[in-house]
């Protein structure tokens, strides 16, 4: 899986003085951050505190999302000692598959 993602990563991207696992990470955390929720409250938070509370916002959204990336990093590499990486593969598309049929299920039940 990592050949793939590093054939795909344009010419000027691996080019870059950085190590291409922290470009994989920045794009990945990037892309799946921008526009959700957490983006979207922080952007009414900081419109409603001007620049003093922008600041305000920005270091406390930095640093939360800080602590959970650490989490994730440190719970990833402790569950990588005991469970291989075909079998993460299966778990995360069975509850994949999961969560997409009680999402579809409640749609149906809600008509």
């Amino acid at each position: 899986a990592e050949e793939a993602v590093n054939e795909s990563l344009p010419e000027w991207v691996t080019n870059l003085a950085l190590p291409t696992l922290v470009i994989q990470a920045f794009l990945l955390v990037f892309a799946a951050e921008i526009g959700d929720r957490s983006f979207i409250s922080a952007a009414a938070l900081s419109a409603q505190g001007g620049p003093e509370g922008a600041v305000a916002v920005f270091l406390g959204a930095i640093s939360a999302h800080g602590v959970a990336t650490l989490l994730a990093v440190a719970l990833g590499d402790l569950i990588s000692t005991y469970v291989s990486e075909k079998t993460l593969t299966y778990i995360g598309g069975a509850l994949f598959l999961l969560f997409a049929a009680t999402s579809t299920a409640n749609v149906v039940n809600s008509l």
